[in-house]
């Protein structure tokens, strides 16, 4: 184009006239190359603006980068002093850390002669407990001999006072047992045998002693099973065993049990002389005979009409049962049946040997007669009485 331009410029007239042609060609190229130098400005102005944006990442990508380096340069600022701190502080615990070994070691060496001293310390007691147990052991053994010996000698003691007991008050002492079986000692008293037994323990330890008696007390039934013999037992026990005893009577259906010191015999016996003497009913006054066939007649009679009364009841409750079992109907009967199999009637077992008071039966009896005359239930007692007066007891043969 600049060639083209020159060239325009410094043609004349003739040149024009003449040379157009190569006017024309040189137009054409510059044409050409004009076409060419706008393709090529527009492919660099995209280049250029390419260059342009990666010109503003990488300013992007410096600010960023210088960013990061100065939070780089403050946290290796920090990181010095932080090192420099650590530092000082391990020089420090260096320190402390030596100070605590020799410590330790000092320790060491303390607690090591006080374990020397603790063993040696710990032998001598263990010397000195031994010689303690060994004394004290000597000391229970010659205990234990001596209550042996003393209580070994319990038998022949209860004897020898039981005799002169005997002596004393003119009583018979049988000295062999004519029944079955071999009791310590026996008096001949109410024209019956009175067994006294001497029982001790056999140790020092008192804690089966009252089991012991407990069982000696229920194999005692082999004396009083036989014709003649009391059924009142005695138990002789030292008398320092009272204490360590939970029971000194044991009764059984036939026969007691009682549990006595050697101190006691005297009045013992001397009360079952006095029940020998109440026991000869030839002594007892005309009165108090009476009074007691009296009361004897009145038992037997009560037993015999209770029996009575409750055989009546048992015949009507037996009709009503079967009432029950006959005119229900069958779906009825067996739902009865059901709940019947379902119901315990369970009366009070008697698990203790306390005595039933007259006083509590009372006071129950008006509470429970109190509670019916409520309900409109229990008649006069009166009328009640003169209505089972008119029962006969007896049949008219028996009557005399």
């Amino acid at each position: 184009m600049r060639q083209l331009l020159q060239e325009l410029q410094a043609l004349s007239w003739w040149g024009r006239l003449f040379g157009w042609s190569r006017i024309r060609r040189m137009l054409l190229d510059a044409s050409t190359e004009w076409e060419s130098n706008q393709t090529s400005m527009a492919r660099m102005s995209a280049e250029l603006q390419v260059l342009q944006n990666d010109l503003m990442q990488a300013q992007q990508a410096v600010k960023m980068a210088e960013a990061r380096a100065g939070d780089l340069h403050r946290d290796k600022e920090r990181l010095d002093l932080e090192l420099g701190s650590s530092r000082r502080e391990v020089q420090r615990l260096g320190s402390e850390l030596a100070g605590l070994t020799q410590v330790d070691q000092q320790r060491r060496a303390e607690l090591q002669n006080n374990l020397t001293s603790l063993a040696q310390l710990k032998d001598r007691i263990a010397e000195e407990r031994l010689q303690e147990h060994q004394a004290r052991q000597e000391e229970l053994e010659r205990k234990q001999q001596r209550l042996r010996q003393t209580w070994q000698n319990h038998q022949v003691n209860v004897s020898n006072k039981i005799r002169q007991i005997a002596e004393k008050y003119t009583l018979q002492v049988v000295d062999k047992f004519p029944l079955k079986g071999e009791p310590d000692n026996v008096l001949m008293l109410c024209e019956q045998y009175v067994v006294l037994d001497a029982k001790s323990p056999g140790g020092e330890d008192l804690a089966n002693f009252g089991t012991y008696l407990k069982t000696q007390a229920e194999s005692a039934s082999k004396y009083t099973k036989q014709e003649g013999v009391f059924g009142q037992l005695f138990f002789v026990v030292p008398s320092n065993t009272l204490e360590s005893l939970p029971q000194t009577v044991f009764r059984f259906i036939e026969y007691t049990v009682y549990v006595i010191p050697v101190e006691a015999l005297e009045p013992v016996i001397l009360s079952l002389v006095k029940v020998e003497e109440y026991m000869n009913v030839k002594e007892i006054s005309p009165e108090d005979r009476r009074n007691i066939f009296v009361i004897l007649g009145r038992f037997a009679h009560l037993t015999k009409r209770r029996l009575q009364v409750d055989q009546f009841f048992a015949n009507e409750s037996l009709s009503l049962a079967a009432e029950t079992e006959n005119r229900l109907p069958e779906e009825m009967r067996k739902e009865v049946a059901e709940i019947e199999k379902s119901v315990r009637l369970n009366p009070p077992q008697e698990r203790t040997t306390k005595e039933i008071g007259l006083s509590s039966l009372q006071s129950q009896h008006k509470k429970i007669e109190k509670g019916l005359r409520e309900r409109g239930v229990l008649p006069e007692s009166e009328n009640l009485a003169s209505g089972l007066n008119e029962l006969p007891l007896y049949t008219p043969e028996d009557t005399p």
